[in-house]
């Protein structure tokens, strides 16, 4: 017998709550108001979108990613050279360096030295990259380095330069690695290996850093020691045969092909 009155009391709220959220949605989602005299609407400006401009790591010594910008905030952890971000902003304190708010991954975001990024676009940029090419003091590096501006900076007049210091710094490096792989394998001998010399010293430890810098190395087993196979110098010759930097290219290439013909 109470059925009915309840049922008219759950559809009379209902109700209610249909026109409260009809007029709350009224409110908040307005129509857009007609512009004085034009007799057409004017649309209202939405939300500001974050706009992202991509950049690089190029000093890893000022690559400290912090939850405020300032240098004596918390670090949240420090970025690797040439780790790729996006900058979503900027603010400079009062007593101190810009920073940049940056997106390192969807999750990560935090403040870092404007001047530990370059940006892609910006002019100048990988002037200021060769700078700090010719100044490393590590070799790998001066790699990372000359890799990021000849992939990321590729239009620029100076890629046949770095492509060619790159090259010079792979050289060098052969000669190190050598020495050192030469000792650690110092106390091994043709009995107790378990595959070739060569097989050894391309499996080498001392490689792998190179390797995912995309440096190959090969192995003259005559004279036991690593050269470096020469891309970098073959890019130059085939991209820029016109740059005073494919002559010197090309020597390099024909040294290449002595040091692995090369006898004891």
């Amino acid at each position: 017998m109470n059925r009915y009155p309840q049922l008219r009391n759950e559809a009379a709220a209902m109700l209610l709550l249909f026109v409260f959220t009809s007029h709350a949605a009224v409110h908040e989602n307005p129509k857009p108001a007609a512009s004085s005299g034009s007799g057409t609407a004017r649309i209202q400006p939405s939300a500001k979108r974050l706009t992202f401009s991509k950049a690089f790591v190029v000093d890893d010594r000022l690559s400290t990613l912090r939850h405020e910008p300032g240098l004596q905030s918390e670090v949240i952890h420090r970025l690797r050279l040439g780790r790729p971000v996006y900058i979503i902003g900027s603010a400079k304190p009062k007593a101190g360096p810009r920073f940049c708010r940056v997106a390192v991954t969807r999750r990560t975001r935090g403040w870092i030295l404007e001047s530990a990024l370059a940006m892609q676009g910006k002019t100048g940029e990988d002037q200021r990259i060769m700078k700090l090419i010719e100044g490393a003091k590590d070799g790998l590096d001066r790699i990372s380095l000359c890799r990021l501006l000849t992939e990321r900076f590729g239009q620029s007049q100076l890629v046949p330069r770095s492509l060619l210091l790159m090259g010079e710094e792979a050289d060098r490096a052969a000669q190190m690695l050598t020495q050192r792989a030469r000792k650690r394998l110092a106390d091994a001998s043709d009995e107790n290996w378990n595959a070739s010399s060569r097989d050894y010293f391309l499996n080498d430890a001392g490689l792998d850093r190179y390797s995912k810098l995309h440096i190959v190395f090969d192995f003259n087993e005559s004279t036991s020691e690593y050269v470096y196979d020469g891309r970098a110098y073959g890019d130059i010759v085939r991209r820029f045969p016109n740059h005073e930097e494919a002559g010197l290219a090309q020597q390099r290439i024909e040294l290449v092909k002595q040091k692995m013909a090369r006898r004891q």
